[in-house]
C-alpha cells in the first residue's frame, strides 16, 4: 500500500470512529456516566492519537502500524476510578484481555509466573479487560484477575463499543501491543506466546533493542 493511500485509509477509519463516537454520545443515558455499567465495563473509552489500522501481518515486520504513536486510552478501572494509559516515556506492553476467552485463561497464569521472576522487570503491562459481557463465561473480570494474582494495576475496562480494542487494531485476544520508550509501536501480536518469546520481548523493549532485523 502506497503512503498516499495508507494515510486515506487511516483518514477514512478515523472519520469512522469518530462518528461512532458521536452515535453513542447522544444514545448513552446520562446515569452511566458515573461508574462502571452492571457489565463491568466503562460508560465509554476515549481513544487519541489513534486509531491503529488491523494487519494481516502481526508479528512481523510487514505490519504497517509500526512505528505508529500508540494511542491513548482513558476511561474507568476495573475498581471505577478514572484511569488513562499513555505514552510516559517507558516502554509497554498494552494488553487486551477477555474474560471468556479460553487462550486469555492459559495465558494469564503464564504472564503472572514470568512477573514473579522478574522476567518482565522494566517494562510495564497496561492492561485492558475487553468483550465484557454476563452471558459469557469466567465472568466478572475482576474476579477472574483477582483469582490470578493479575499483579498489574489498574486495568482499564473497555466499553460496550469496544472502543479500546479496536482504537489499537485488534482482531483477537489475547492482544498484544508492544511500545517503545517513545511511544511508537514497535510490535504486535496476538494469541497465546510462548514464555520465551515474552522473556525477549520485555528484553527488547527495556534495552531499546529493535525487534525486527534492519535491513
Amino acid at each position: 500500500m502506497t503512503s498516499i493511500a495508507r494515510r486515506g485509509l487511516r483518514r477514512t477509519v478515523t472519520a469512522l470512529v469518530a462518528a461512532l463516537a458521536l452515535g453513542l454520545v447522544a444514545a448513552a443515558p446520562a446515569p452511566a456516566a458515573q461508574g462502571l455499567d452492571s457489565e463491568q465495563r466503562s460508560p465509554r473509552v476515549r481513544v487519541t492519537h489513534g486509531p491503529l489500522l488491523p494487519s494481516d501481518h502481526l508479528g512481523t515486520a510487514a505490519d504497517d502500524e509500526i512505528g505508529q504513536t500508540a494511542p491513548t486510552l482513558a476511561g474507568l478501572s476495573l475498581t471505577g476510578k478514572e484511569v488513562s494509559f499513555t505514552n510516559d516515556g517507558k516502554p509497554r506492553i498494552v494488553l487486551f484481555l477477555s474474560h471468556s476467552c479460553p487462550h486469555c485463561q492459559a495465558e494469564v497464569p503464564e504472564i503472572v509466573k514470568l512477573a514473579k521472576q522478574g522476567k518482565l522487570d522494566g517494562v510495564e503491562v497496561d492492561t485492558v479487560t475487553t468483550n465484557t459481557s454476563k452471558s459469557l463465561p469466567n465472568w466478572p473480570p475482576s474476579k477472574w484477575l483477582k483469582r490470578e494474582h493479575w499483579p498489574f494495576r489498574p486495568v482499564l475496562a473497555d466499553d460496550s463499543r469496544l472502543r479500546a480494542f479496536f482504537g489499537y487494531g485488534g482482531q483477537a485476544f489475547p492482544y498484544f501491543v508492544f511500545v517503545g520508550a517513545d511511544g511508537k509501536v514497535v510490535a504486535r501480536a496476538t494469541g497465546e506466546l510462548p514464555a520465551s518469546t515474552l522473556t525477549r520481548a520485555a528484553q527488547k523493549l527495556a534495552s531499546g533493542e529493535p525487534f525486527f532485523s534492519q535491513k
